[in-house]
């Protein structure tokens, strides 16, 4: 507990994580494991690799000041909403009927899935797409 002047928590993770991944809480309040869907509410992205189940892992908030490195689920122009997707990814906004977390936009295209993009991120905030 405390306060984060910096926007960068540190959490234990209940996987082994690489780094850029959009975290979720885990387990519990003081674990984090990677998002599994586009209707999660995450909580931020992972700094580093992690070597084993419940190593320490820095995060930073989606509400922390600059831009952040995001891995792409697919294919993703330049200045589009994001939200959550499988695998820790970041993905557009589904066009089919749900609630989603919008995080915030990309700020470059990602050609394909598993390409490291730039991205601003905002609180998230939930849309409903009918």
């Amino acid at each position: 507990m405390g306060t984060h002047p910096t926007g960068k928590v540190t959490k234990k993770c209940d996987a082994i994580l690489t780094a850029a991944l959009l975290l979720k809480f885990g387990s519990d309040v003081g674990h984090v494991a990677v998002t599994t869907a586009a209707t999660e509410k995450p909580l931020g992205f992972c700094h580093a690799p992690t070597d084993a189940i419940e190593d320490s892992v820095g995060v930073e908030l989606l509400t922390a000041p600059g831009t952040k490195t995001a891995v792409a689920a697919a294919q993703i122009d330049h200045d589009t909403l994001i939200c959550a997707a499988a695998s820790g990814r970041v993905q557009a906004v589904p066009g089919a009927g749900g609630t989603y977390y919008v995080i915030g936009r990309t700020l470059q295209a990602a050609a394909a899935a598993g390409d490291e993009i730039e991205v601003e991120t905002c609180a998230p905030r939930a849309v409903v797409v009918t």
